[in-house]
């Protein structure tokens, strides 16, 4: 059985795609039992690909470790009756169907806590259980571009850019799991709604708290930051690299750090709000020394001042990287960790489950512990 902080706890996931499953194999990670029910076609994810490992999806496999599955069609009376003998039994329940079809499925929340008062159920959807908008089909992508992150993350007047991955979905298991772990310290069950929209606005909060205050449209700042002058992404003589100063006595070691020692006196430059002001004017003097040199005889030269900066990486280069070898976990396919350390658990990794691995596994402990 699971280890771990959560290791007491036993989660009923409903949930297939990404947030809900994300949210799920968190919980598994820190030792929480998690028994994933899937229909017969199973999990969509498990589809999803290239690239494909033996016949795995690789993105089905980043977000299922850790969990039993348990085959249940919820149209079948008999397998709904042991989805809500599981439900009794549950710490935790999750689902992120459209909103009104697991009431509809019979697993909703009114069915679920009428079994189980203590059952903490979370609920996940694109755009909230109710609401003009909660009947859209709610899809990362979707939110990435109605929630303003693919208009305010273009270059100007450029393209929309969409994230590398689905952080609308990651930071909904996220909330999710935030929220889950804070309702346990109520002691009592309870209903938690949490939606993607709602997520990745909670996430831009610095552009959506400008906006709010002022009217004015955050700017299409792409490789650049829009508060913080320089910050940003620069093109040295062959390669990208990361750098900026959050405060002024880091411009002034930047600024030494590429032979300028007279930029921090220049009035344009003197203050963040004084170099935002010349903006403009600043990034074309950065950037004309850093034309003139490597990206690692850049770096080397910020290094030796501290100042924050990095190559801008591949996935590949990243993950090759002797410092990071900690994150990576091998449970028969090799996945990124849990990214909490404690002093006292340890998290346990187990490959993820085929579809209806555990069906007879669960049957059977359910059969045993009857009335227990």
């Amino acid at each position: 059985m699971p280890t771990g902080p959560l290791s007491n706890l036993l989660v009923l996931d409903f949930t297939r795609a990404v947030a809900g499953p994300f949210c799920t194999m968190l919980l598994a990670d820190l030792g929480a039992r998690v028994i994933k029910v899937e229909d017969p076609q199973g999990d969509e994810a498990r589809n999803w690909g290239p690239p494909f490992v033996n016949d795995w999806s690789t993105y089905f496999l980043s977000i299922n470790r850790n969990k039993e599955s348990i085959v249940l069609d919820l149209k079948n009376p008999a397998h709904l009756a042991t989805a809500r003998k599981l439900a009794a039994r549950a710490n935790i329940a999750i689902e992120n169907f459209r909103p009104g079809v697991a009431a509809r499925l019979g697993i909703g929340y009114e069915a679920l806590s009428a079994i189980n008062p203590n059952l903490i159920y979370c609920s996940i959807s694109g755009f909230g259980q109710t609401g003009l908008w909660s009947q859209r089909p709610g899809y990362d992508l979707i939110i990435q571009a109605l929630s303003g992150f693919m208009h305010a993350s273009a270059e100007p007047q450029g393209t929309p850019v969409k994230a590398a991955f689905p952080i609308a979905d990651i930071l909904t298991g996220l909330f999710a799991e935030q929220a889950i772990l804070a309702a346990l310290q109520v002691g009592k069950g309870q209903l938690i709604e949490v939606s993607l929209i709602d997520s990745l606005l909670a996430a831009m909060t610095p552009l959506a708290t400008a906006y709010l205050n002022t009217g004015i449209e955050p700017r299409q700042m792409g490789r650049a930051q829009p508060n913080i002058v320089p910050y940003q992404v620069f093109r040295c003589a062959d390669a990208y690299i990361a750098a900026g100063t959050p405060n002024n006595r880091q411009f002034e070691r930047f600024a030494q750090a590429l032979g300028h020692p007279e930029w921090p006196r220049d009035p344009r430059y003197a203050t963040n709000p004084s170099r935002n002001a010349n903006r403009a004017a600043l990034i074309a003097e950065i950037e004309q020394v850093l034309s003139k040199l490597t990206a690692a005889d850049a770096l080397s030269a910020l290094e030796a001042q501290e100042i924050p900066c990095a190559p801008v990486s591949t996935i590949g280069a990243t993950l090759d990287n002797p410092a990071l070898a900690q994150n990576i976990v091998d449970v028969g396919i090799r996945t990124i960790a849990h990214p909490a350390r404690f002093s006292t658990s340890t998290p346990n990794y187990k490959h993820p489950p085929r579809l209806g691995e555990h069906t007879q596994s669960i049957l059977t402990w359910l059969e045993e512990t009857d009335g227990k």
